[in-house]
């Protein structure tokens, strides 16, 4: 970039700058300032942009229907995202459960975005870890691909793929409906994933501890139904412990 047009870009970029007044600056301090904040604003701008190419993300509203299809929220919140093998930070992001597609907003368009799926190798939000994972005919499991919360990393894991379905229905009234919950989940251990659903499935595929895990459980009064992620991460978590 020759001077003239970085002296420009100083001028566009004011804002970026974090000092107040620069008309008796110097040419070396001008040329550093310009070279800051050419990179500041690859780094506020540029970076993200990469990020900007998958297709607009449309769903018709049903003003009938209660709740919302999204993880959490359905506000855009910032997370953190591994696309294209680089992490990018504080990107306002939505999950759709049913679609299973993670959303931005376009930054030039200011639309809702889909990121390209199989670009996207993980995702952190609310606190959580999403791994992106293909079927594969070796884990002994028929996985559908797609987007899974790594509830628990250790020598075994817990996965939990969260789905929402859309019921709808007529009644007199006129049309009904709402998102109900409709997650999965997995434990992989020796590389093998097995889907469970309750407190007998885990201990089945636990069963080399399945005598201090049910006594774990009892003692701890973990609730397989109605708190059944975080039951089934702490017994994970003690049959590691146990492990050891």
């Amino acid at each position: 970039m020759r001077k003239s047009s970085a002296y420009l870009v100083l001028i566009f970029l004011m804002s970026f700058l974090p000092f107040a007044s620069y008309a008796q600056a110097d040419t070396t301090f001008v040329d550093n300032a310009v070279s800051n904040v050419l990179q500041q604003y690859r780094t506020a701008v540029g970076v993200h942009a990469h990020l900007y190419n998958g297709p607009e993300y449309y769903v018709p509203i049903k003003s009938y229907v209660e709740g919302h299809q999204f993880y959490q929220d359905k506000i855009y919140q910032n997370g953190t995202v591994k696309y294209d093998g680089a992490w990018f930070e504080d990107v306002p992001m939505l999950y759709d459960l049913m679609q299973d597609e993670l959303l931005i907003v376009n930054h030039g368009s200011g639309q809702s975005q889909q990121l390209v799926k199989n670009r996207v190798e993980a995702f952190k939000l609310y606190g959580h870890t999403f791994i992106r994972l293909q079927a594969d005919s070796s884990t002994g499991l028929s996985l559908q691909p797609g987007f899974y919360d790594l509830l628990y990393d250790g020598n075994v894991q817990v996965l939990m793929k969260r789905e929402k379905t859309l019921f709808e229905r007529a009644s007199t009234e006129g049309m009904e409906g709402e998102y109900r919950d409709a997650s999965k989940f997995y434990l992989v251990k020796d590389g093998v994933y097995h889907q469970i659903s309750n407190k007998r499935s885990v201990m089945r595929v636990l069963q080399d501890q399945k005598k201090p895990l049910n006594k774990f459980a009892n003692a701890n009064k973990l609730r397989f139904g109605k708190e059944r992620e975080r039951a089934i991460v702490k017994t994970a978590e003690h049959y590691d412990s146990l492990q050891q």
